[in-house]
């Protein structure tokens, strides 16, 4: 698995956004610092909201949603759709696969990095492979 730097908490927010092509406002800051301050991790916008709101930071939702999708707009983080009405981010942007669990409203990382992804898909002519999403859903076996 990749490591991301985004998820370094020595890094250098300003030249972060700037080396993105992201403008750097006081909420993207105040949400860019807590999404990054905690090493790689997945997380969805509410749990970012709340997590916001438990450390003092008033921020709307909205506000939180357009500075994700700005994030994953412009690289700082990978957004990985596990529904129509479920998205996570995650901090690590390197090529991986993603375990759901939707009965426990979590995602981790697959440790088991075997599936070959240099053959997948052959894209149609005029096209390049950019990425490839894999999420493999669980449940517990009862």
């Amino acid at each position: 698995m990749s490591t991301n730097t985004a998820a370094d908490t020595s890094i250098d927010l300003p030249t972060k956004f700037r080396s993105a092509g992201l403008r750097f406002t006081k909420q993207r800051c105040l949400i860019a610092e807590h999404l990054f301050s905690g090493g790689h991790r997945h997380i969805d916008a509410a749990m970012l909201y709340a997590e916001l709101l438990a450390n003092g930071k008033h921020l709307s939702l909205a506000t939180i949603y357009n500075a994700l999708r700005d994030f994953e707009q412009h690289n700082l983080i990978r957004r990985i759709a596990v529904s129509a009405d479920k998205v996570w981010y995650d901090t690590d942007i390197g090529d991986h696969r993603h375990f759901y669990v939707p009965t426990e409203n979590r995602i981790m990382d697959c440790p088991d990095q075997k599936l070959s992804l240099a053959k997948f898909a052959d894209p149609p002519e005029g096209y390049k492979v950019t990425s490839i999403d894999i999420v493999v859903h669980l449940a517990p076996k009862n």
